[in-house]
């Protein structure tokens, strides 16, 4: 052992120490850069070197980069993460939903009130042509609610594909990020040292995508990881993205759906497929909540135009003709899917209709109609999934079923919607106000009896036990429940997120105080391996004096 050794021991100490502060200083440099783990430098004691005298130390070496990193915190980060976005997204598309169905003097039983009192008026006045125009004005005003509030629900419809469409944008442009930091993870593994900060980023974007659709990770044996939705659906392999796209759905083109890509073919996926994120935030909102409301409206506006209507036919106009309708027909859909059988024109085969029967009877649900296994057909109430076999011109909760001609091939499907739009375009069709039926047809013959009639509506049960008015409260009470339990799961899923990420930044993010400390330990540590150096340079100054006397 001589000079050179002592040389050789601080200048390993030197270099293990400037290595520890460049750490340091790395820590301290980002530590507000979201994502970033802390990392130390893993130093080890040299091998020792054998002497007459014993072992005699050969100093240090800088082993690795060590990355804080807990995969299981990470992992629960993610996961909560994942399922506060959901309840979040549900929670804004709520509250626009709300804001359509207006209380007080701007709703729908505000209106019906006005136009049951203006048939009061009328029934006092039958022959006054003013008190005519008075109930033709309140009638248009109650369809124009009802038809305006359907068209900011299909607004909200087409808001939330939009923002479907933005998500998976945002989606696709992380799984490409993911891939390409899987190709330069996989590119250095030969090396044999973690490329921390690649690492660092990776999980950083794997956190932004979990804020979007729920996902599960694989580690690959040459660095990557393999990204997958909830259900099991590849996202990323490799360096390989398998992107997503919103298509239509199947059974309703005016609802979006997801699907993933596979060779430029979608294959849709089902919402509970994506396990969590905005994504599947939204489409539970589109798939019930825009729906319920759709069909509780729809349900709402068909009872009141048929109510209103048969009792208008039973009376006589001014002048002593019969009276028609007094709002528009309400608008029945039969949707058949788009994988239904089809001529060599591209248009559907089978034939399905309905007719609305008993307004008063009518059930705030959709149905699916396909063919049952057993023979015949089946359909299905969607609210409830009651299922009942059906024939051609069954009549189930208040609408006649007409099964072709032609009929539908076995594999065909259809989606019901006798009340989903049933506000849609919703007008009063009287513009004379002679033509209002007030006066009672024989034998009764009364000049204001059917005005009397009309205005008893209001307090009659027009929606199962419900009139009018005790209607519409309750659709504002069930879009009000659905608010305040999506804000409290909102409130409480946010706060685990929290609490889940603080003790993910607790394990791996960087603390300054305690960086600053081990700053001043290296350095002191950086100038006390100097001072081995200048010894050991002194030492072998001596040395060269000696030799050379």
């Amino acid at each position: 052992m001589g000079a050179s050794s002592l040389m050789t021991l601080g200048v390993r100490a030197m270099a293990a120490s400037y290595a520890a502060l460049q750490v340091t200083g790395h820590n301290i440099a980002n530590a507000s850069v979201p994502g970033y783990s802390r990392q130390r430098a893993e130093l080890a004691t040299a091998g020792g070197q054998f002497s007459g005298a014993g072992y005699f130390g050969k100093g240090v070496d800088v082993e690795t980069i060590v990355r804080t990193h807990d995969a299981f915190l990470t992992r629960e980060a993610r996961a909560t993460a994942s399922l506060a976005s959901m309840d979040e997204a549900r929670l804004a598309q709520l509250r626009q939903l709300e804001a359509v169905f207006p209380t007080g003097e701007r709703g729908l039983g505000h209106a019906t009130s006005l136009l049951a009192n203006a048939l009061a008026d009328l029934a006092n006045a039958p022959d006054d042509l003013s008190a005519r125009e008075v109930v033709l004005a309140r009638a248009r005003d109650l369809a124009s609610r009802f038809a305006g509030a359907d068209t900011q629900l299909a607004a909200l419809q087409q808001g939330t594909r939009e923002a479907l469409r933005a998500k998976v944008t945002e989606i696709n442009e992380l799984t490409r990020n993911i891939a390409a930091v899987n190709q330069q993870i996989a590119g250095v593994k030969g090396l044999g040292q973690p490329p921390n900060d690649l690492l660092d980023q990776r999980d950083q974007l794997l956190a932004e995508l979990s804020q979007h659709i729920g996902i599960t990770t694989v580690a690959a044996d040459d660095g990557t990881v393999g990204v997958f939705a909830g259900g099991g659906q590849r996202l990323v392999l490799g360096n390989e993205a398998q992107p997503l796209a919103v298509v239509d759905d199947p059974q309703d083109a005016a609802r979006a759906a997801i699907a993933i890509m596979d060779n430029g073919v979608p294959l849709r996926l089902r919402e509970s497929a994506l396990g969590g994120g905005s994504l599947a935030g939204l489409l539970r909102f589109q798939n019930e909540d825009l729906v319920q409301a759709q069909v509780q409206l729809g349900q709402l506006a068909a009872a009141v135009t048929g109510a209103y209507n048969a009792q208008h036919a039973l009376g006589l106009t001014l002048d002593g003709g019969p009276g028609g309708d007094l709002f528009s027909s309400p608008l029945t859909r039969v949707l058949p899917a788009s994988g239904n059988a089809r001529d060599a024109g591209g248009a559907f085969i089978g034939q399905v209709g309905i007719t609305i029967t008993d307004p008063t009877t009518l059930q705030a649900s959709e149905y699916r109609l396909e063919a049952d296994p057993a023979g015949g057909w089946r359909v299905t109430r969607l609210s409830d999934g009651l299922v009942r076999a059906v024939a051609d011109g069954d009549e189930v909760d208040g609408i006649r079923i007409a099964i072709g001609p032609p009929a539908p091939a076995v594999d065909d499907t259809f989606l019901l919607q006798p009340v989903t739009r049933a506000a849609s375009g919703m007008r009063a069709v009287l513009s004379d106000p002679r033509d209002l039926a007030a006066a009672d047809a024989p034998p009764a013959n009364a000049e204001n009896g059917n005005a009397l009639a009309l205005a008893a509506l209001r307090d009659q049960p027009l929606v199962g036990d419900r009139n009018a008015t005790d209607a519409y409260a309750a659709l504002l009470a069930d879009v009000g429940v659905r608010v305040q339990g999506s804000q409290t799961s909102a409130e409480l899923s946010r706060a685990l997120a929290t609490q889940a990420e603080q003790m993910r930044s607790a394990d791996a993010g960087v603390n300054l105080d305690e960086e600053a400390a081990r700053l001043i330990e290296f350095q002191q540590s950086y100038q006390a391996a100097a001072k081995v150096l200048q010894v050991a340079q002194s030492v072998f100054d001596t040395l060269l004096e000696v030799t050379r006397g």
